[in-house]
């Protein structure tokens, strides 16, 4: 199996957006071995939710054996994990999944909504001035992501559908020029399945590598249960996003 089967005491819970919870944990064994673009799966305190979540690792300290999430509430699993607090224990199976590549001189993490989370990781374990982080959402109050990436980005671009914060617009649109005037080794995106599509033919274009973090629903966490397939771009078959991804060369899958 996979990973390590942890049990973590919460040692922070807040709301930190809407209807969007950050934790933080100790699981020592997870956060030594964890990577951008991994996720854990956890086992919600509800006697009715039989399935663990995959849920993004937003961060770790691993000499302090802390992991951090950020989540939003979508249903029974999250809304149960909402009401979690300090002290609480959590049972937890990780680091899973594949992670982004971070051996390039500058990379461009695009992230929407929760997508954000894994882009977070990367901006907190790269070089200082490795990374540009384009960042949207529908207003000011969904961007509060601003602040909780670290200032060693080469640049954060946020954008806002209202014009609230940032710039005016989509997250893609500034891409284009990003891409062709950033000197851009990678881009690596996680997000709204159109905002990935779009990212992924944009980077296509400019010839910039480009891997993509899928989302979907898991079971098993492990490869066992087909519960999370995605198609493969070359039509044989599918991949298991749980062990073959969700980190993804995005000529890989299809968007």
């Amino acid at each position: 199996m996979a990973g390590y089967v942890e049990k973590g005491r919460i040692l922070s819970q807040e709301l930190v957006g809407p209807s969007i919870w950050r934790m933080r944990l100790e699981l020592p064994l997870i956060a030594k071995d964890a990577k951008p673009g991994q996720f854990i799966h956890v086992k919600v305190n509800d006697p009715t939710c039989i399935l663990r979540r995959p849920i993004s690792i937003a961060g770790t300290e691993p000499g302090k054996g802390i992991l951090e999430i950020i989540y939003r509430i979508v249903g029974k699993g999250t809304e149960a994990m909402s009401h979690l607090k300090a002290g609480d224990v959590v049972d937890c199976l990780g680091p899973l999944g594949t992670a982004f590549d971070m051996d390039k001189n500058h990379i461009v993490g695009i992230g929407g909504g929760v997508g954000i989370a894994p882009i977070l990781f990367m901006a907190k374990k790269a070089k200082p001035g490795q990374m540009t982080v384009v960042i949207g959402g529908r207003n000011k109050e969904e961007v509060f992501w601003k602040d909780l990436f670290p200032k060693t980005l080469k640049e954060l671009i946020v954008t806002t559908d209202d014009g609230s914060y940032g710039i005016k617009g989509f997250s893609v649109s500034v891409l284009p020029e990003l891409f062709k005037n950033g000197n851009v080794d990678e881009a690596c995106v996680c997000g709204p399945g159109i905002m990935m599509r779009i990212t992924a033919q944009m980077a296509k274009e400019a010839n910039v590598p480009c891997e993509v973090s899928m989302e979907r629903r898991m079971g098993c966490g492990i490869g066992t249960c087909l519960g999370c397939v995605c198609d493969r771009a070359d039509g044989k078959g599918h991949y298991k996003v749980c062990v073959d991804g969700p980190v993804f060369k995005a000529e890989e899958v299809v968007l």
